[in-house]
């Protein structure tokens, strides 16, 4: 890592499928989350790229921890960067590092990288007890740890976007305004805004659901913790005690700097 005013410092990153998003870490202390959404004029690979290559030339990093949705492509890519700025890189995969947690995949390369670092933030954020993480992005995925890191399993279900998409695009409502609404209601009086609320309110049921069927399957109960780039719209509805940590992956990624 570089060394600036005597502390080192590394580039947390997480790409995922619409944005990147980072955080810088030095001496311990992690630095807020900072995102960006990728250029329309380019393939998501490219711009996520792209993206990289500005944060390295500026801050001049020497360690990057990367965890990313985008395939191998991205990663040679991500590869060949590092080389080229003599950034050392952890490139987060289950195949060479699950950190101390047991997955409950037979094949680790199976559970995404993504996944495996929410593992990791979940077991840092319950200070080793048992765990829910929840993940809220394209996807929502959902998984438990034991508080001895054993990984339970999950489940991945569409994100709040598939969700609307899907409806938009296989019925007769592919003329109308795509975006959520605000203030979602149980009763609307426009399809738009039945559409809208009907998805959020499906997936907050679905969430909810999901965890305490999970919980009541676990020994001891459990940390729930939410996240991704809708945690903030989904938390507020959701009923019951769930910690809202929009930013758990870089939890995930700076314990699993630390425990390298």
């Amino acid at each position: 890592m570089v060394r600036e005013n005597g502390v080192f410092r590394a580039l947390l990153v997480d790409a995922g499928n619409t944005r990147l998003k980072w955080s810088w870490l030095q001496n311990g202390q992690r630095s807020e989350q900072q995102a960006r959404v990728y250029a329309d004029d380019l393939d998501k690979i490219t711009a996520a790229q792209a993206i990289l290559t500005e944060l390295l030339h500026d801050a001049g990093a020497r360690r990057m921890i990367v965890v990313h949705v985008l395939g191998d492509d991205f990663s040679r890519g991500v590869e060949q960067l590092c080389q080229l700025t003599s950034c050392q890189l952890s490139l987060v995969s289950g195949t060479t590092d699950t950190y101390g947690i047991k997955l409950a995949y037979p094949n680790p390369a199976h559970l995404g990288a993504d996944r495996l670092v929410g593992l990791a933030a979940a077991r840092s954020l319950a200070e080793y007890n048992a765990a829910i993480i929840i993940d809220c992005g394209t996807a929502v995925t959902v998984d438990a740890i034991t508080a001895d890191n054993v990984h339970l399993g999950g489940l991945i279900t569409p994100g709040l976007g598939l969700l609307q998409d899907s409806l938009f695009q296989r019925t007769q409502a592919k003329h109308m305004d795509k975006s959520l609404v605000d203030n979602p209601q149980i009763f609307t009086d426009n399809t738009a805004a039945a559409i809208g609320s009907g998805c959020l309110f499906s997936l907050v049921g679905t969430i909810e659901g999901i965890c305490q069927r999970m919980q009541d399957k676990m020994a001891e109960q459990p940390l729930k913790i939410i996240c991704g780039g809708d945690a903030v719209r989904l938390h507020e509805w959701l009923r019951g005690d769930f910690m809202l940590r929009p930013a758990a992956l870089m939890d995930g990624l700076q314990a699993i700097a630390e425990y390298e």
